[in-house]
């Protein structure tokens, strides 16, 4: 270790490192006053060298510099503080980077049920029209409902007039879409042609450079491969006032998709429905956009003659529950379809007396 004279002055030095010479076991004849105050004046002297006030010189290598402490080192509890503030601030930290994240990220809502993804969407343009298809997204499997979304952009100069699927109040239900194949449905859907309610068939008017939209609803009644279009009515006036079909400028242009369909449906897009007298009740997720078609058929007895009727077309449940349609006569057979898009509907025929 460095001698201590090479720190402190000559003097005080000397002496020092005299007793420091001596036998260990020599026995020093000082009271305790004098090794008392020999050892606080060794301890300022050592408190008050800097490393500015050592001499400059150089240092035989394996020599360890010594110079004083001028502050006491950290204690645990002291190292076990700072620790702690630390780990706050990285706390605080993290919460402040975490709240500007949600401030500044869509909030994005999940409810039960298949995800809301986007439409598939095809489209097709001839003659300055444009028109837009888009179902449920895919898988699909027999007995779902597809949700239909169907535009149509005018891009001429001229006013044009348009039916079905957009005409308000149709005899029976226009889902503005149909199949290509030849194929025999897996089931029936109750019936929608029933008496034409009033304002049946009144057309549209499209504008030039506008466009006309619909939501409509479609149910998969067959599997394996099919194709789906779409076609708009068009119409024209004659010199009597009333419309009459005329060739669509996109005939041959039709928008079109090709689907795959499976013959099963998966068990999380399965709806149940417990029919009573009176009512019928849904079990299905919530927040399910519920839709309901039926038809209403009542007589007293054979003879007697019947009474038919229905609801034109798929429209939207406030409930799970329905009830039974009102019916003048005594015995009823009430078809029903309920579904959602994305889920198979569950339908059938119930049979009660009024």
């Amino acid at each position: 270790m460095k001698p201590f004279e090479d720190i402190l002055p000559e003097e005080e030095g000397n002496d020092l490192v005299g007793l420091l010479q001596q036998d260990p076991h020599t026995s020093l004849n000082l009271t305790p006053a004098e090794q008392e105050q020999i050892t606080q004046r060794v301890r300022e002297r050592l408190l008050q060298v800097s490393p500015d006030a050592l001499p400059a010189r150089e240092y035989e290598p394996g020599q360890i510099l010594m110079a004083p402490v001028l502050r006491t080192p950290a204690t645990r509890r002291q190292r076990l503080v700072r620790l702690a503030s630390g780990l706050v601030a990285v706390l605080v930290v993290g919460v402040i980077i975490t709240s500007a994240l949600l401030l500044f990220t869509p909030q994005r809502t999940f409810v039960s049920g298949p995800p809301a993804g986007p439409l598939t969407t095809t489209h097709a343009q001839a003659s300055g029209f444009e028109m837009t298809l888009g179902i449920t997204s895919g898988p699909y499997f027999i007995r779902e409902m597809l949700e239909v979304n169907i535009t149509l952009t005018n891009h001429t100069s001229k006013t044009q007039w348009v039916s079905s699927p957009f005409g308000i109040n149709s005899c029976g239900y226009a889902t503005g879409v149909y199949m290509q194949e030849n194929l025999k449905p897996a089931f029936e859907l109750p019936p929608t042609v029933h008496s034409c309610p009033l304002g049946a068939r009144r057309p549209l008017q499209l504008l030039p450079k506008k466009t006309l939209s619909i939501q409509k609803y479609f149910v998969l009644q067959w599997s394996g491969t099919i194709t789906l279009t779409s076609d708009i009515t068009f119409l024209e006036p004659n010199k009597d006032q009333w419309y009459q079909p005329v060739k669509s400028p996109l005939e041959g242009h039709w928008p079109t998709l090709h689907l795959t369909v499976a013959s099963q449906v998966p068990q999380n897009r399965q709806l149940s429905a417990h029919v009573e007298n009176t009512h019928i009740t849904v079990d299905a997720p919530a927040q399910t956009n519920l839709q309901y078609l039926y038809g209403v058929s009542c007589t007293n007895g054979p003879g007697s003659g019947s009474e038919e009727t229905g609801n034109y077309g798929w429209q939207p449940l406030k409930s799970s529950t329905v009830n039974r349609p009102a019916c003048s006569m005594k015995h009823i057979t009430w078809s029903y379809a309920i579904g959602a898009p994305g889920y198979a509907i569950v339908s059938g025929n119930a049979q009660s007396e009024a």
